[in-house]
């Protein structure tokens, strides 16, 4: 006689912190759906001020960049977070809630930037939730890169554009003055026998300053380099911009006394803030040519 034959494998059951890699674990195209207008009804007015922001301000012009990049990052990688376990969601809902907490307090408050933090904290925790701490920590870089499209208050931008100012006239009339022009340095005016220069605080560098953080920040996570390089290169960002900056009001400096102001002041000044972010960017790939961060990452 035969026996029937007993299934003597055990079957490992998913606990709620695993969920199954096959279609039925991932989340719904509805459920996304629902959870994009539920955000979008949260933070629809932070968005639409950040929009006026980027558009009206002369700071953060490249706001409507950075939720490209970040998309086409996430494009690139497409692939490789199929592959990735959706496992480990239980820190997900924390910090959503703890994310739209702060929105709600910075709303009473009638203040926007940290909300924009908060609606970058609230994907994250999003993507937690919804499709693992794996898949969560291979998008960070691309959900944090957001941070650089958050328009800061006023008040911050006017406590650092000052300081910037001085510094921008001080070493600029220095420059000046070493290759032989006469030069007096009065706070932000640098007097020259024919021509005055005042650094206003749209030439205070403080614009270069932030764009040229983001593109360091960028080019720290698309090159393969230790993690120490690489935030060396992200902090080379800041006197890499200082110092284009301060090229850029010397050569407006130099062209103000030997063509005259109108030359100085006509097209080179609309001109100059595309030559600024030339020499930053030159600068940045030196140092990172110097620190030997060269090659590209396989997936850019």
């Amino acid at each position: 006689m035969v026996g029937d034959r007993m299934d003597t494998s055990v079957r490992k059951q998913p606990s709620g912190n695993d969920r199954q890699t096959d279609s039925a674990g991932a989340p719904s195209f509805w459920l996304l759906v629902a959870i994009a207008v539920a955000v979008g009804l949260a933070y629809g007015y932070l968005l639409i001020w950040m929009v006026e922001r980027w558009y009206k301000s002369e700071y953060y012009g490249h706001g409507f960049l950075i939720p490209l990049i970040s998309a086409y990052l996430l494009y690139r990688q497409r692939q490789h977070l199929k592959d990735l376990p959706q496992e480990n969601f239980r820190w997900g809902p924390p910090v959503v809630v703890g994310a739209l907490l702060l929105h709600v307090v910075a709303t009473w408050f009638d203040v926007h930037f940290p909300s924009g933090f908060a609606l970058i904290a609230t994907v994250f925790g999003l993507v937690i939730w919804l499709w693992g701490w794996p898949t969560a920590r291979a998008v960070a870089f691309p959900v944090g890169f957001l941070v650089f499209m958050v328009p800061l208050a006023r008040l911050l931008i006017d406590q650092f554009a000052q300081p910037l100012q001085l510094l921008g006239a001080n070493l600029a009339g220095r420059l000046a003055y070493a290759t032989g022009a006469e030069v007096i340095i009065e706070g932000t005016t640098i007097h020259t026998p024919i021509y005055n220069f005042e650094v206003a605080i749209a030439c205070s560098g403080l614009k270069s300053l932030i764009a040229m953080s983001a593109l360091a920040a960028l080019l720290g996570y698309i090159v393969v380099a230790p993690l120490s390089k690489k935030i060396v290169l992200f902090i080379a960002s800041i006197p890499v911009a200082l110092l284009a900056n301060t090229a850029r009001i010397f050569v407006t400096l130099t062209l103000g006394q030997t063509l005259g102001p109108a030359t100085a002041e006509g097209f080179f000044h609309s001109f100059s803030g595309i030559l600024v972010f030339a020499f930053g960017l030159a600068g940045l790939f030196l140092v990172g040519k110097g620190l030997g961060c060269w090659q590209l990452r396989d997936d850019m």
